[in-house]
């Protein structure tokens, strides 16, 4: 019965990251991860790093998160990245979900292609086996898709070829441009105030037909991007405990053992952070200091989450399992799964959020003072 429990609750964490029901897996970080050409890895590769390259070949899923990401060898499975940019140079026989600023795409890719960010371009010698869903400000297709187009953005440019419908639903003063050799194989379907700048030549084998419904069209974003924060979540999780295992379990035992004053310290950094920002852009001298005192906010609020949503991840597993779980990996996907759907709650998701993150924060700052103390 507490199997059953347990993997419900892991259950959301295990359809993203799929690759858990492999074996086999390595963990690379530092601050450059390469695989050389002539080296194969035989299931997954886990790899946290400032750059991340791949000329090797990978039987398994790539699940990356770095500040640049390419991939130029050979992938078995799914690759599935976080990163600033993105760039495929190389073959991947399974699906690729990418978030990021910029992905580019110049390789093959078996299956589905999904990204969430500012531009994505499929150039000319891309090739994508199913569909292209996309949430980008900018979408360029040069290549192939044999599939489906579904974009939710600003722009979208088309020089290349789609195998049936492209569908694009955009904000007022957004664009559909198909130049002279684009080819549409289905029909051609957009949202209301959207133009359409079509040459001479571009193709279009089906109708060109107006979204009438255009919320309706928009649920499919809509969990497509609760899909990708989820994702995203998980990533970063991953940046924070493959070389952090003995911090989070320290956070964990220090929020264990002093919840209270935990919480009290991170509702502290919740409020007086911005404030002191505030003032600082009064003083016109301190604004820089302002700006980057918002920043940090905005990165340690997020961190603060992810800290707490492993917290949750394993007081469940202690819960359902007596063993000792080792890996965090298992309690970050069930914690991450696990509060989306309590902070989805109407009327008082909010207030679990805010607690949540105020508990992960301030044992954050618990556990700098108790180390300080012994230093």
């Amino acid at each position: 019965m507490l199997k059953n429990i347990k993997l419900s609750l892991i259950i959301g964490g295990l359809l993203i990251l799929s690759p858990l029901c492999v074996s086999a897996a390595d963990i690379k970080s530092g601050d450059n991860v390469y695989l050389p050409p002539q080296e194969t890895i035989e299931g997954n590769l886990y790899a946290a790093s400032n750059n991340i390259t791949i000329d090797g070949e990978i039987k398994g899923d790539l699940i990356a998160a770095a500040q640049t990401i390419i991939v130029n060898g050979r992938l078995d499975g799914d690759l599935i990245a976080a990163a600033q940019t993105i760039i495929v140079n190389g073959e991947v026989n399974g699906n690729v979900r990418l978030a990021g600023n910029s992905a580019q795409i110049n390789g093959t890719v078996a299956r589905n292609l999904n990204f969430i960010g500012n531009a994505l371009d499929i150039n000319k010698n891309a090739k994508i086996g199913w569909d292209l869903m996309s949430g980008a400000n900018n979408i360029n297709i040069a290549g192939l898709i044999n599939g489906n187009v579904y974009g939710n953005g600003n722009n979208i440019i088309l020089s290349g070829a789609v195998g049936k419908n492209l569908e694009f639903i955009g904000n007022k003063n957004s664009g559909i441009s198909l130049s002279s050799e684009a080819n549409i194989g289905g029909d051609l379907n957009y949202s209301e105030n959207i133009k359409i700048l079509k040459k001479d030549g571009a193709q279009i084998s089906g109708q060109t037909k107006l979204i009438k419904n255009k919320e309706k069209a928009k649920n499919k974003y809509y969990f497509f991007s609760i899909i990708y924060k989820i994702l995203a979540a998980i990533i970063i999780g991953l940046i924070i405990i493959f070389p952090g295992k003995k911090i989070i379990n320290a956070l964990y035992d220090t929020a264990q053992k002093n919840p209270w004053a935990s919480l009290g310290w991170g509702m502290l950094i919740l409020l007086a952070t911005p404030t002191l920002s505030l003032i600082l852009i009064f003083t016109i001298v301190g604004i820089p200091l302002a700006i980057l005192g918002f920043l940090v906010w905005f990165l340690v609020l997020y961190l603060g989450k992810i800290i707490s949503a492993i917290f949750i991840g394993k007081a469940v597993n202690k819960i359902l399992n007596k063993e000792k779980e080792k890996s965090l990996l298992i309690p970050l996907l069930a914690g991450v799964t696990i509060a989306w759907l309590l902070f989805s709650i109407p009327f008082i998701g909010w207030i679990i959020s805010l607690s949540a993150t105020c508990l992960g924060l301030g044992s954050l700052i618990m556990y700098l003072k108790i180390k300080k103390r012994y230093v």
